[in-house]
């Protein structure tokens, strides 16, 4: 299951910088929330977050639970960090990348 995660983050990274033309998923806009609006880029990475906090074991999860809680306060503009959404999915990509690694060491 992680493999498949990490597929999930490599195409979302790398859709979060590359615009292909016939996969606009960051110039689709949802609706407006407190002034900000919300793409399909930004709703498939929250929800892939909230599927990443449900696989992983308690120690992991509770920091990944802060880190959105980051990144959400960053994304309304309570508190300023640009471009946290592409951080917090290298960190996630790394993450499970150490992850992985750790678990084939350990067998």
């Amino acid at each position: 299951m992680l493999p498949i995660v990490l597929i999930f983050l490599i195409v979302l990274f790398i859709l979060g910088y590359i615009n292909i033309p016939f996969l606009p998923i960051r110039d689709i806009e949802l609706f407006n929330l407190l002034g900000k609006t919300i793409s399909v880029y930004d709703l498939a990475v929250f929800l892939f977050i909230l599927w990443i906090i449900d696989l992983l074991p308690w120690p992991f999860r509770g920091l990944a639970g802060v880190i959105l809680v980051l990144w959400l306060l960053s994304f309304f503009g309570i508190i300023a960090i640009s471009g946290f959404s592409h951080i917090l999915l290298l960190g996630l990509i790394i993450g499970v990348i150490a992850y992985l690694f750790r678990g084939f060491i350990a067998k």
